[in-house]
């Protein structure tokens, strides 16, 4: 064996020796032996495998907590927006169906019951969906923060991918928008799925009929919430290659792989949206490009200098820096930066929020690379772990701030200067009118009717309950009404933003 090189396998090396050379090469778990948080330090590398449960679920809500903090520094001021155009419209869509009329013919029917359910609870409030939507936003760094230390067995590794993944100034529209209700709620039931499943993908796991349960039930969810979810069962196949998951983990993944496609399937079928032309795909090589370029100019903070070379050129590297870090969780996190964001790249632009799955396998990647590159300096020790993140939370605040500033200042604050206000007024003081009434807005302040055409009429039949409730707007195309024939309406009002004035 002398002499051989690192990277071969040697000739005669028997096949037992040779698997257990792979594990120590690319620095897998022994059979029967995961790497979880409870056979991890808490600052460096693997740790002594009697380390306590509870010492390592400590450690993991401390981690949690911290950057659930760094997370509310920056995001805060979304837990103050007002209702945005898609708010009004989903729950437009959802107030008057029933849960039954929403689970048979409305699109992503998992996401729309529980709007449903805050609609029930809180009507037309926007504090408590804002509040709901940051709830789910921590959840979710919870699962992220499990899920990189189940997959990794690393410590400093998971805190580092965990500081990336809790702020990123481009997810704005998940810390403004409650419309991206769907987006969260996809996240915590498809990380949810992964971590139900990471047990069965042990090597000798047997099988469990409750957590397969619970696999398909979560799959069915994410696979119900939003199409995204459809790369669901492909990332579960790539951890069940790193993990060497024999059959039990294997009929995991078709568990998984039947319940959220049969979701999707079943939603597209009960409520198709090929219709809608955000929903046509547009399969050239020139789009899958141009949309690469957005997705990884968005990551990196890049404005429109940033190229499609680059862009092609960073996932090149994405795929260099998972074979140098060789580590098995390096492989379901490039699953997830290449197959996740598929249904996306050919669909019309979408902003980055749309790839909050996505973004989370870029996040561990980075981790990784980044416990490789000081994992010869200092393996163990908590002080560089410490100083690492301090200088990455020095190098990240300025760049956050700067662009989640601009984001505000420049998109949601013009909006919520014009509509916040006026909107408010309304759902206070419209009064109470016959069912299915027509009435008529004479002047207002909302944004003009290019902009937001139904935004009033949404606004009113929520306030009012009444889907037949006709919203007639002096300032939309073909509804200027002559003073002379006001009597036609059950009520004629002037909007401002001071108050609701009823001129008949």
């Amino acid at each position: 064996m002398r002499g051989a090189s690192p990277g071969k396998r040697p000739a005669a090396l028997p096949r037992a020796r040779f698997v257990d050379w792979r594990r120590r090469r690319f620095r897998l778990a022994p059979a029967g032996r995961p790497m979880t948080e409870n056979s991890a330090e808490p600052c460096g590398g693997r740790g002594p495998a009697g380390s306590s449960r509870g010492s390592g679920a400590a450690i993991l809500a401390l981690l949690w907590l911290a950057l659930s903090l760094w997370f509310l520094y920056f995001a805060w001021p979304g837990l103050l927006a007002w209702f945005t155009p898609d708010d009004l419209m989903n729950l437009h869509g959802v107030a008057f169906l029933s849960p039954s009329g929403i689970l048979m013919a409305k699109e992503r029917p998992a996401a729309n019951l529980v709007l449903k359910g805050l609609w029930e609870l809180f009507d037309l409030h926007p504090r408590p969906y804002r509040v709901f939507c940051f709830g789910l936003l921590l959840a979710n760094l919870w699962l992220a923060l499990r899920l990189f230390l189940k997959w990794s067995g690393l410590w400093r590794a998971t805190f580092l991918a965990g500081l990336f993944f809790a702020y990123h100034a481009q997810l704005q529209d998940l810390y403004y928008n409650s419309g991206t209700i769907y987006d969260l709620l996809c996240f915590l039931y498809c990380f949810g799925a992964l971590l139900t499943a990471e047990p069965l993908l042990q090597p000798g796991a047997t099988l469990s009929w409750r957590r397969w349960a619970a696999l398909a039930a979560l799959s069915a969810l994410a696979g119900g919430s939003k199409e995204t979810a459809v790369s669901l069962p492909v990332i579960l196949a790539a951890a069940a290659l790193a993990r060497e998951a024999g059959r039990t983990g294997w009929l995991a993944v078709a568990v998984s792989a039947a319940a959220c496609w049969g979701g999707i399937a079943y939603a597209a079928w009960r409520a198709p949206m090929v219709s809608n032309p955000a929903y046509q795909p547009e399969f050239r090589l020139a789009v899958l490009s141009e949309r690469w370029k957005l997705l990884t100019g968005n990551l990196l903070y890049r404005g429109p200098d940033w190229s499609p070379a680059a862009a092609w050129l960073t996932l090149l590297l994405a795929l260099l820096a998972a074979l140098w870090t060789r580590h098995r969780a390096a492989w379901p996190a490039f699953a997830l930066i290449t197959v996740s964001p598929l249904p996306l790249l050919f669909l019309p632009q979408r902003s980055f929020y749309a790839f909050y799955i996505t973004y989370a396998g870029w996040c561990l990647l980075a981790g990784l690379v980044l416990d490789r590159l000081t994992r010869g300096v200092d393996r163990r020790g908590w002080r560089l772990s410490a100083a690492l993140a301090v200088a990455l939370a020095l190098f990240l605040a300025p760049r956050h701030r700067w662009l989640s500033g601009w984001i505000r200042e420049h998109i949601y604050a013009p909006y919520e200067k014009q509509v916040a206000a006026p909107g408010n007024v309304l759902r206070r003081q419209l009064p109470a009118l016959p069912r299915g009434a027509a009435v008529y807005f004479a002047d207002d302040p909302l944004p003009p009717p290019e902009q937001e055409e139904h935004l009033l009429a949404f606004l009113c039949r929520l306030k009012a309950h009444d889907p037949q409730l006709s919203v007639w707007r002096a300032r939309n195309p073909g509804q200027n009404v002559p003073e002379a024939e006001w009597n036609r309406f059950a009520a004629v009002f002037r909007l401002t933003e001071s108050g609701l004035i009823r001129v008949r």
